[in-house]
């Protein structure tokens, strides 16, 4: 006879009253807590429509993946909240910065104005004081990486320089998967699934599935990067590809890294833009490091704190 998977069938029944609550009228449940932090059903219904509106491939995924994907970036998010609040009174920002931040936001989505930014997440149903929420916790904590780790950046201005000079003009989309660090063993067993992952979803949602970077909310998307700007392992790597391909695993202070290229075109940016582009650079740099000493530091505070699945 065959054996019947009761905690895959429960999570699958959990998933379907999540996705179509609006329909089932379920109760709102505690699924999760981290500490004190807790986890309900809405908070897991909720966080997939906002990932399907940083990353509206997720759609393509099934029930089970966008539960777990929901559930992971949830446990990233409590992690965050209990350890800004050792060191701030509430999760708020100046209503003044908090309202440039979501400027930016919505200008890179080619709306014209706050007021069209909230219709849109109206129309995705999604209240705009949850999406305030969000950001606000992510710059606090952008802000409390760069207070805590801004003395190890190590910029070199006149390295930069001469990367720009000796380079050609170019600039890669770029798109990771960061994963922990393990064994080799391990690591080939996972790449492996990965790849799989790739093959069948897309390197998108193959982000959001495995990787533990802060930008897996986006589909692993990174942006648009100097190649000027990247490490001489990396760049060394990343010119053996053409665009659509991606890396293996290599190896970083924060995980292994796969890293793949979107696009390629030439930065059109002139000589005598020298001094911009160096600022330019030292940002990207900069961005970098945090980023990198950003994701060593969650891995280390979430074994930290007590996890418990109810």
């Amino acid at each position: 006879m065959k054996k019947v998977n009761i905690s895959r069938i429960f999570i699958s029944i959990l998933v379907v009253f999540i996705l179509f609550k609006d329909l089932y009228a379920t109760e709102n449940k505690i699924l999760i807590k981290v500490n004190n932090e807790i986890i309900t059903t809405i908070d897991i219904y909720n966080q997939i429509k906002y990932l399907k509106i940083l990353n509206p491939e997720i759609k393509n995924l099934d029930n089970e993946k966008l539960f777990e994907i929901s559930k992971n970036s949830l446990i990233r998010e409590k992690v965050k909240i209990i350890n800004l609040l050792k060191i701030v009174d509430e999760i708020y920002i100046d209503e003044q910065k908090l309202n440039n931040i979501i400027s930016s936001i919505y200008k890179q989505m080619n709306l014209n104005s706050i007021k069209q930014y909230k219709q849109y997440l109206k129309n995705n149903d999604l209240d705009y004081g949850y999406v305030k929420n969000k950001i606000t916790i992510e710059r606090l904590w952008n802000e409390m990486i760069f207070q805590k780790f801004k003395s190890k950046i190590k910029i070199n201005r006149e390295n930069i320089k001469k990367e720009i000079l000796n380079n050609p003009d170019e600039k890669l989309l770029l798109s990771e998967i960061l994963i922990p660090k393990m064994k080799e063993r391990e690591i080939k067993t996972k790449y492996k699934q990965i790849e799989n992952d790739i093959k069948n979803e897309g390197f998108s949602n193959a982000a959001l599935i495995h990787s533990i970077s802060d930008t897996a909310t986006k589909g692993g998307n990174i942006g648009w990067i100097d190649k000027s700007s990247l490490n001489l392992k990396l760049k060394k790597e990343l010119s053996k590809l053409k665009v659509g391909e991606y890396t293996r695993p290599l190896l970083t202070p924060s995980g292994y890294l796969i890293i793949k290229i979107e696009n390629k075109k030439l930065n059109k940016t002139s000589e005598e833009d020298l001094d911009i582009k160096i600022e330019r650079l030292i940002r990207i740099k900069t961005n970098q490091q945090l980023n990198q000493l950003s994701n060593i530091y969650l891995s280390k505070l979430k074994k930290d704190v007590i996890i418990n699945e109810i």
